[in-house]
């Protein structure tokens, strides 16, 4: 279906060729799906509230895809936890690239769920709630017509924050990557302005990243709603960069070099509904802060720091900021940074959008407003 990918020269060292079929298994995978997972009319929803709305009926070949998203992160999560922050990381890959190529026969996976486990009860039960929130953002998007969606997201906003265990719908200050305990980001000594990121397993991020990029870019093909021919059309394109993401190639046919944000690849759910984007960017974030406590040498207690990471997460008013503040950092992060715009073609850095967008985070810097109240 594909030609065959092959690392470029600089693509990370170490890879067994099981791990490249794999890579490229999962994208002609990737691919079949987004064509039979838009829905038709007959399996559109009407009306209502959206708690009816299920990606099992309306788009099952996506939920898969999704679903194998979020296991892969499970398994990364597990292989830190039991090796106490060091994995062989060509291993590793190969066990997360199955879980984006082959269709699970169940949700439950007994590898991801240890690696959810491992961060105790609360801090399994807030990811796993906040990823069946994304997917049924996905699902609104999928079987309501653009007039009925903003009604169905506030009904999920209000189901989704009905416990304690949910993320909040105000976005945090991205500073919460840079200037936690344990974050992979270094500073900049001078004269140097820009921070670098000493990622210790850089293909895991980068392949996480690749796919958080599709959990949020797989919106805009969506968002028409009653042509079908065209969403199959987008679906196919948005599957086929993943493809480009995971190929070692080089931009913008490379992994994201920036965690990818709402702002940056969703303008129109945040457009829509920002309270929804801003409880999807916040698990984002949490689940890099988190890989950072797992992988972290110097880290006494895990446990005791990833509670402490569930906790400022999950505190509405910890580090949050205002929607102007949050879509002005990750927008300053570069929208070709993190992946690039969903179908629209973007080749190089826009112009003075990259630089500064770490250094910001150091030195003096004006405090972000405090959010609004809930």
């Amino acid at each position: 279906m594909f030609e065959r990918i092959d690392p470029s020269p600089g693509a990370p060292s170490g890879l067994p060729p099981s791990v490249r079929r794999g890579l490229r298994y999962v994208l002609a995978l990737l691919a079949s799906a987004a064509m039979s997972s838009s829905p038709t009319s007959a399996q559109r929803a009407g009306g209502g509230d959206g708690q009816d709305v299920s990606l099992d009926t309306i788009a099952p070949a996506l939920k898969v895809r999704l679903v194998g998203v979020e296991q892969a992160q499970g398994v990364l999560f597990n292989a830190l936890s039991a090796g106490k922050g060091k994995v062989d990381e060509p291993e590793v890959l190969k066990r997360m690239m199955r879980r984006l190529s082959e269709p699970a026969s169940s949700a439950r996976d007994p590898e991801a769920d240890r690696g959810f486990d491992a961060l105790g009860s609360r801090g399994a039960q807030v990811i796993r709630r906040a990823f069946a929130f994304h997917r049924e953002v996905v699902a609104i998007y999928a079987s309501r017509s653009p007039a009925e969606r903003k009604d169905a997201l506030d009904a999920a906003v209000r189901r989704y924050r009905s416990t304690g265990l949910a993320l909040p719908d105000a976005a945090k200050d991205m500073s919460i990557l840079y200037d936690h305990a344990y974050t992979s980001f270094v500073p900049p000594t001078p004269p140097e302005t820009q921070p670098r990121r000493a990622l210790p397993y850089p293909t895991l991020t980068g392949v996480l990243w690749a796919a958080r990029w599709y959990e949020l870019a797989v919106l805009e093909p969506l968002e028409p709603f009653d042509d079908t021919v065209e969403r199959n059309r987008n679906l196919a394109t948005v599957a086929e960069r993943l493809r480009g993401k995971l190929s070692f190639g080089t931009p913008p046919n490379a992994f994201p070099e920036e965690l990818p944000l709402a702002p940056a690849i969703a303008p129109g759910l945040v457009l829509l509904h920002d309270r929804s984007a801003s409880i999807i960017d916040n698990l984002n974030m949490m689940l890099d802060v988190l890989t950072d406590v797992l992988v972290h040498p110097k880290v006494a207690n895990r446990r005791v720091a990833v509670d402490e990471v569930i906790a400022q997460f999950t505190d509405r008013q910890y580090r949050c900021v205002q929607i102007d503040e949050w879509i002005i950092l990750a927008l300053r992060h570069s929208i070709f940074a993190q992946g690039g715009p969903a179908l629209s073609t973007m080749n190089t850095y826009e112009r003075n959008g990259f630089s500064g967008a770490h250094g910001q985070h150091y030195g003096p810097r004006r405090p972000p407003p405090s959010c609004d109240p809930e």
